[in-house]
């Protein structure tokens, strides 16, 4: 193989990158079961009452917010493979694209790398707010 990274540090911070963004995809993941179990467990929830009862929108919208999370966080790795190509000097599209610039593969990378931690910042403050008022009797 022929071809040379053309800034080596690149590749080691892309990859720093990628371990937050496995990180946010497993806490997003675990936290899609955290009201569920918390419900259960420290509400102490009878298991014969259905959590539909229970939950509010807060919880629905916390599990859209989750998921989404997860998604930028497939798609942030998505782009990083085809990052990595431009970076040993390869072609790389993305979706319709045959050659894409660099630069629009970093602007897309740093949206979605944010929007994976925004949505699970956000996922995670409207549970607690759904426990808090749970707790106030709200």
């Amino acid at each position: 193989m022929n071809s040379k990274l053309k800034e080596p540090w690149k590749l080691d911070t892309n990859g720093k990158y990628i371990d937050v963004v496995k990180t946010m995809m497993g806490l997003s993941t675990a936290s899609l079961l955290l009201p569920v179990f918390m419900a259960r467990n420290f509400l102490v929830i009878d298991k014969s009452k259905p959590l539909a009862e229970v939950f509010s929108c807060s919880i629905y919208w916390a599990w859209f917010l989750f998921g989404a999370s997860v998604l930028a966080g497939v798609f942030f790795q998505y782009l990083s493979a085809k990052w990595v190509r431009i970076a040993w000097d390869k072609e790389a599209g993305i979706f319709w694209s045959k050659n894409t610039k660099e630069s629009t593969i970093e602007r897309c990378m740093e949206f979605s790398f944010w929007l994976c931690v925004l949505m699970f910042f956000l996922g995670l403050i409207l549970t607690l707010v759904y426990f808090v008022n749970y707790e106030n009797g709200l």
